[in-house]
């Protein structure tokens, strides 16, 4: 009977102890991995909120978690096996490209060709230089506008505009764009939060425009348009490279 009552209390009382399974951090903000289930214990690392994490055990409100490469204790109220979804943001700005980047794209705006392009700003002025251009290499190509009221992006020194639309960009919402010159169109902003992959690289928060005929702009803060396609989803401009930056 005491070898019992031993072997029993070797075990935490009020534990699950059950096959790993994967649940999503689901609390107000990103969540603290402590080294104990104590709630000033060794804090071991931050671990973003709606991030996936792996359960092996949960006891008295603690659950033990692996986080990457990392073990360690976090508030089990603070996770959901349902993977939740991120919040509808409101951009207000920030989606031309940051002065000192350097970016390729092919297809690039108006050829179907590779073109790279440094980008140089001036107050709400963003201007894209393709200095390899046989005619006019210290002209710039293309501009950006944003002036806390709007983002406009079209060809420089020229009426042919592609983007014309106003800020703030609330995701479904449906705005005006007016880069078409004698005729405005309803966009919808499909979304400010999704995850998008081009061949340059992985962009989130990625504000997604849809317009009337089916086509789609894609935008990443600090970089300005990574995508864009037709109305069937075939691609007319894509970013294949990104470099520099400030």
């Amino acid at each position: 009977m005491v070898l019992m009552l031993g072997y029993a209390y070797a075990f935490p009382l009020q534990s699950t102890k059950a096959a790993a399974t994967n649940m999503y951090v689901n609390a107000k903000a990103d969540i603290i991995l402590r080294a104990e289930p104590k709630q000033n214990a060794v804090k071991i690392r931050t671990i973003k909120n709606h991030a996936k994490v792996t359960v092996l055990s949960s006891s008295n409100g603690w659950s033990y978690v692996q986080a990457g490469k990392d073990k360690g204790y976090v508030y089990t109220s603070a996770l959901s096996k349902k993977k939740p979804k991120a919040a509808a943001s409101t951009v207000t700005g920030g989606l031309a490209p940051k002065e000192g980047l350097i970016l390729t794209y092919e297809p690039s705006f108006l050829e179907q060709k590779r073109e790279t392009f440094y980008v140089e700003t001036e107050d709400e002025y963003t201007y894209l230089y393709n200095k390899k251009s046989p005619l006019y290499p210290d002209l710039s190509n293309f501009t950006y506008i944003e002036d806390g009221k709007r983002l406009l992006m079209g060809v420089s020194s020229s009426d042919f505009i592609f983007v014309n639309i106003p800020y703030p960009l609330k995701e479904g919402a449906t705005i005006t764009d007016s880069s078409m010159m004698f005729e405005e169109q309803k966009v919808l902003v499909e979304s400010t939060t999704k995850t998008v992959t081009v061949k340059a690289g992985t962009f989130t928060n990625t504000v997604i425009l849809k317009y009337p005929n089916g086509a789609r702009a894609y935008f990443a803060k600090g970089v300005g348009i990574i995508k864009s396609t037709d109305k069937n989803g075939k691609v007319i401009t894509e970013l294949v490279s990104m470099e520099g930056g400030k």
